[in-house]
């Protein structure tokens, strides 16, 4: 990580919430929200990773995001 004057950040380690060992987190669809929202558990929300299932139809993951699917010039990143 890239540190410069008043970034605290990166320091910064919240607090483990109650019973977050006992959760678990359910997300469906393997898009850009679901694979942020599950990278923002483990290291916010201090989640296992194990503890986190990401449901999604396709064989492939991330969404609109794989490019393949829909090769029109709007969806090919």
């Amino acid at each position: 990580m890239y540190y410069s004057n008043g970034n605290y950040e990166a320091f910064a380690k919240p607090k483990k919430p109650a019973g977050v060992d006992k959760k678990s987190a359910y997300l469906v669809g393997s898009g850009l929200a679901s694979l942020s929202a599950a990278a923002f558990l483990i290291r916010d929300g201090q989640m296992k990773g194990d503890r986190i299932h990401i449901f999604e139809e396709l064989p492939i993951a991330g969404g609109s995001l794989d490019g393949i699917m829909n090769p029109t010039p709007w969806m090919v990143l």
